[in-house]
Formats: structure tokens, sequence, C-alpha cells
């Protein structure tokens, strides 16, 4: 089901495709969201990022690896985002930092042994089948960093059942954004 907000998210991806103005307006937008990810994950230089839905312009993924210089390796299961997003990371000479693949969160075949944090996407959907099948995947000590709207946004999202995750730290954002909050669940088990 693709919503209202993730139409126009969409939209403002495309256009910051094409234009480097808008990427860095829209890009603005993220900033102080993955400062504070940064910052909650202790995200390094050594780290080694998934980020899950990636959309058509990977935002996150160009700011994670410009403020950490982490590898960043992005998924979507919408060929169109992914093709986007391959010409973004093409387009800026990051290709040698930033990856993107067309595979689905929920799929049995992602291989996570690589990552030491898991990013999802506040647009991720369905969020809980995602979450569950990652966590199943997840080896012991790996940081899921899951992006939640604000309350009044909920209805716009895909919803996580919170009784299904461990929370260890939380971050909110601030009012002009959709994302109220980044929850950091640490993998406590390795299921592999």
């Amino acid at each position: 089901m693709v919503l209202k907000i993730t139409k126009t998210t969409q939209k403002i991806e495309r256009l910051a495709v094409k234009s480097k103005l808008v990427f860095n307006i829209a890009s603005r937008y993220y900033r102080g969201i993955i400062k504070k990810e940064i910052a909650l994950a202790n995200i390094t230089s050594g780290d080694n990022i998934l980020c899950i839905g990636g959309g058509y312009c990977p935002f996150s993924a160009y700011l994670f690896y410009k403020a950490t210089g982490a590898k960043v390796t992005v998924i979507d299961n919408d060929i169109l985002c992914v093709e986007g997003a391959k010409r973004v990371v093409e387009k800026m000479g990051l290709a040698g930092g930033i990856h993107v693949l067309e595979l689905d969160g929920s799929s049995e075949d992602l291989k996570l042994e690589e990552f030491s944090v898991i990013h999802f996407a506040v647009q991720v959907e369905p969020i809980q089948e995602v979450f569950l099948n990652i966590k199943s995947l997840a080896k012991c000590g790996q940081k899921l960093l899951i992006r939640r709207p604000k309350k009044h946004l909920e209805e716009n999202y895909s919803l996580l059942d919170g009784d299904i995750l461990a929370v260890s730290a939380f971050i909110t954002h601030g009012r002009f954004c959709n994302v109220g909050k980044t929850i950091m669940h640490i993998a406590e088990s390795n299921a592999q």
C-alpha cells in the first residue's frame, strides 16, 4: 500500500536525482536525523551499514557515508528505486563506498554477517514482517536502527508491534520531520 507521504517522498527523491540543488535542499531534512542516529549507534568508519528501504534517492546512505566513512549497502524491493539510487551513487562518485541492490528486507536470502548496523527507513513496508525476518537472521551484537513515525502520522506508515521489540535505546527527532524517533535494538542471539 503506497500512501500519500510515501508518494510525496518519491516525487521529491526523483527531483533530487535530476537536480543537485534539490538534492542538497532535500538532504538537509535528513542531516539532523542521521547525526543523532550516528551518535545513538556510535557509528564509525569501521562499521558496515545495511540500509533497508533506500528509496529512489538514498539520502540516509549518502549522509551515513559522508559523515562516517562507513561502508554502506542499500537494499530496496522496488526496481525503479534501485535504478534511481544507483544513478545517484554513480553520479556522485560514491560507488566505492555505497552499494545498491534490489532485495526485499523480508527475504530469507539476506546475508547479514558482514553488517554491524542495520538501518530501517520509516517507509519500510510491511515493517513487522521485515523486522521479524531481520531479527531472526541477525547475529549477536548487531545494532538495528528502526525509524518510527510521529504518533499523529502513524496511519500513514506500516506499524510495528512494540511488544516484539526490545529497545536498547532511542532518540527523538525534531518538530519538522515525519520521523518521531529512532529505536535501537541490539540483536541478542545468532539464529544462523
